[in-house]
């Protein structure tokens, strides 16, 4: 009836409302910020979800899984340095020498040798090298295997074997020497790099059609503005539909519900349509007041005794009967004009079982949506899941109970379905 698109998000199921202008519009849902494009209904395309939305939005933190292990740190291990080789057993021990510049010749010191006052000096001098050749191994090899046990990651190269003369020594014995290479430095990290932004591809607009004309309002317009200023229930009775009938519940709703003229900020046409028998034209007005700015729908029908309004759906839209009704207590029986739809599978998947089908509840005001259940044994089930199969909805009028399961806890339940379509109805 209503001028707007009722559609489920794409990602959570919530189910939203937009005005027709804002068709194959995109925008985030209000519920799970996801970005969505809204559905077609000239085009028939349905919600989709906006593509790659994944880049318009901040990252949300990482979720570890309830069942995984905790995250431990583990400390670094260092390798123990190998052992150092024992010499064979039929060779004498080697010495290991320090790299160092090249040993002065023979000559010169043989020279000095003979230089010397008598033999026993040289026979120190040699002592004295040697033992300053045995230090300098021993200290080298000491070095060597206390830096290996502070770094990190040791990386020992290939040994490289630099041979040198020993002066008074063997020829059969040479000094191997092993060089330890300085560890290579770590390469510099990569800066990091910022996602690539790939290009939105836009949902293609639906193209304008012809509306047909709409038909002149002024005289419904002037009989809602009547309805709404009257100053009591009496003298508003003469401009509702099915005044005779009526007039009862407007007088046994006046001691329930203060009565007096309903103050509204603005009144706009949002659809209308004419009757092919009668010819008689309906229009749906949206009357945005302080407590519903989003506008609560009000029909207007054109009738051989004038314009005249349906009451029953104007005060249960304005006064939030239906919600109201939800948070009552159980026990409750009546009827309401809503929008029903399936839940998403995941939820259904939860809240239905072989007896039970589950059904979402919303009538035309934000953030009221109620879920319901229906046995599937009935004709009421049957209607519901017919008319929302495929993810389609339907705004029917319902009779809905509020029952307590046995530990307390309260639930709605789809009785009838009293009709299918919004159209005024004499009750």
């Amino acid at each position: 009836m209503a001028e707007v698109i009722l559609f489920n998000c794409p990602a959570c199921g919530t189910m939203l409302r937009l005005p027709l202008t804002m068709a194959a519009e995109r925008g985030p849902c209000p519920t799970c910020g996801r970005e969505i494009v809204a559905p077609d209904p000239y085009r028939g395309i349905g919600a989709q979800e906006a593509p790659f939305a994944e880049f318009s939005k901040a990252l949300e933190p990482f979720r570890p899984f309830a069942d995984s292990p905790p995250l431990l740190a583990i400390e670094p291990q260092i390798a123990a340095p190998p052992p150092f080789p024992a010499p064979p057993r039929d060779e004498p021990a080697r010495v290991i020498h320090e790299e160092t510049p090249p040993a002065p010749s023979p000559v010169p010191v043989a020279r000095e040798i003979k230089i010397c006052a008598g033999p026993q000096k040289a026979v120190l001098v040699l002592s004295c090298l040697l033992s300053g050749a045995v230090a300098l191994a021993i200290g080298y090899v000491l070095g060597v295997r206390s830096t290996g046990y502070f770094m990190e990651n040791p990386v020992v190269s290939p040994p490289k074997v630099v041979t040198q003369p020993i002066i008074d020594k063997p020829a059969d014995l040479p000094p191997p020497v092993v060089k330890q290479q300085e560890p290579p430095k770590p390469a510099p990290k990569p800066e990091p790099i910022p996602p690539v932004m790939k290009p939105v591809i836009e949902a293609p607009k639906p193209e304008k059609k012809e509306e047909p004309p709409v038909k002149v309002s002024a005289a419904a317009e002037a009989s809602l503005r009547a309805f709404l200023e009257a100053p009591d229930w009496a003298t508003r009775s003469a401009h509702v539909l099915f005044s005779e009938s009526v007039r009862s519940a407007m007088e046994t709703y006046s001691h329930e519900v203060p009565d007096g003229p309903t103050p509204y900020k603005s009144i706009s046409v949002q659809q209308s349509q004419t009757d092919e028998k009668t010819g008689n034209t309906l229009f749906i007005f949206s009357v945005r007041t302080e407590t519903v700015p989003t506008g609560i729908p009000v029909a207007v029908l054109e009738t051989p005794q004038g314009w005249l309004v349906d009451w029953q759906s104007f005060v249960e839209f304005r006064d939030d009967q239906f919600k109201k009704f939800a948070d009552g207590p159980a026990g409750q029986t009546k009827h309401f004009h809503l929008i029903v739809s399936t839940p998403p599978p995941a939820r259904a998947a939860v809240t239905e079982n072989e007896l039970f089908g589950s059904f979402l509840l919303d009538p035309p005001l934000p953030e009221r949506q109620q879920l319901a259940f229906v046995r599937k044994n009935t004709e009421a089930y049957a209607t519901c899941q017919s008319l929302t199969a495929s993810g389609s909805i339907f705004g029917p009028v319902l009779e809905v109970t509020k029952r307590n399961t046995p530990d307390g806890q309260g639930y709605l339940e789809i009785l009838t379905v009293l009709a299918t379509d919004w159209l005024p109805k004499e009750k």
